[in-house]
């Protein structure tokens, strides 16, 4: 099983503006610890929880970030699409 991840033009200005906060390297670990947890492959420390009204969308919560993502299944390879990464108080506004 592969794991492709893809950030959108917003995550990636998030890391721009916020390099002390969350990198893109922590955040692509977080995704993938993620995904070991919800695949069931092991037991991850990390507190994802799926969102609702949206089918497929999750969140990681690291301290007062968010990341929302959504995972989809193409084959033996799983696409993971960051739809945004912002600050606790600014994610569920958007």
């Amino acid at each position: 099983m592969r794991v492709e991840i893809v950030y959108s033009k917003a995550s990636l200005s998030f890391f721009e503006k916020n390099k002390q906060t969350l990198s893109q390297d922590e955040s692509d670990a977080l995704l993938i610890k993620g995904i070991k947890k919800l695949y069931k492959l092991s037991i991850e420390a990390i507190d994802i929880k799926a969102m609702k009204g949206e089918k497929g969308l999750y969140r990681i919560r690291k301290g007062n970030v968010r990341i929302v993502f959504r995972v989809d299944e193409n084959g033996s390879i799983i696409v993971v699409s960051v739809n945004a990464i912002d600050f606790r108080g600014n994610i569920y506004q958007k």
